[in-house]
């Protein structure tokens, strides 16, 4: 099911006189198993795009849509229960819960989600097994490095099969090394699972490796490269 911004304005009030536009007449579609990225410097929009695409914001003019449903319809409750059913998440700073170990901070989406034990379990250990952490299930986020952190974070993105993964910024606190070893994941897990990822960076080696590329500036799309990965 394809998700869609639609004519998308959102515009912050700083003053009676004064308007800041996040996003300007933003139209962008995103197809199942797309693999792409949001491009551009800090304050160009584009993690207000990304937040719009979550419906963590409404937009001050436009639509968002996905598939037949009209995002910017649903209340507050509604939103959160669809990014929940629909969406997985993957930050900068993975923001895992530290009084969790690493399946616990995979399992926990799967519980708001409703899952029996059972199925949470069977989703725990093929997450934790696709980013390469399935002996280290029982550590702390403290025991981890910052890649197996983001590892975790991934797994915990991924675990609900979501139709959609927004990810910003997934590799700005990471080494070389491992920030190439965390993009190879990601492009596996779009070949293989046919997993949608919609990121923000300005990371060149992730821009380099994404199917289409949308420059943000001041807010709105000025130029989409399309090439394969």
């Amino acid at each position: 099911m394809q998700f869609e911004l639609v004519n998308v304005e959102k515009v912050y009030q700083a003053s009676e006189e004064t308007k800041v536009y996040g996003a300007r007449n933003v139209n962008l579609k995103i197809a199942e198993s797309d693999f792409m990225a949001l491009v551009g410097p800090s304050g160009s929009g584009k993690t207000t795009i990304l937040n719009l695409i979550a419906g963590l914001i409404l937009p001050t003019l436009g639509t968002l849509r996905h598939g037949t449903s009209d995002i910017t319809a649903l209340s507050l409750e509604e939103r959160t229960k669809h990014r929940l059913d629909y969406m997985g998440f993957i930050f900068q700073d993975y923001q895992l819960l530290p009084i969790l170990t690493a399946a616990e901070n995979v399992e926990f989406p799967l519980q708001l989600k409703g899952f029996s034990q059972g199925e949470i379990k069977d989703r725990v250990t093929w997450a934790l097994a696709q980013v390469g952490l399935e002996t280290m299930g029982h550590r702390f986020p403290k025991q981890l490095s910052g890649g197996q952190q983001q590892r975790v974070s991934i797994a915990r993105a991924i675990a609900g099969k979501p139709q959609l993964i927004l990810a910003d910024e997934p590799t700005a606190n990471l080494d070389s090394k491992t920030a190439q070893e965390i993009i190879e994941l990601f492009k596996k897990l779009n070949q293989d699972y046919k997993l949608t990822f919609v990121f923000s960076t300005h990371d060149q080696r992730l821009i380099d490796q994404v199917k289409t590329v949308h420059y943000v500036k001041d807010g709105q799309i000025s130029e989409t490269r399309t090439h394969h990965a």
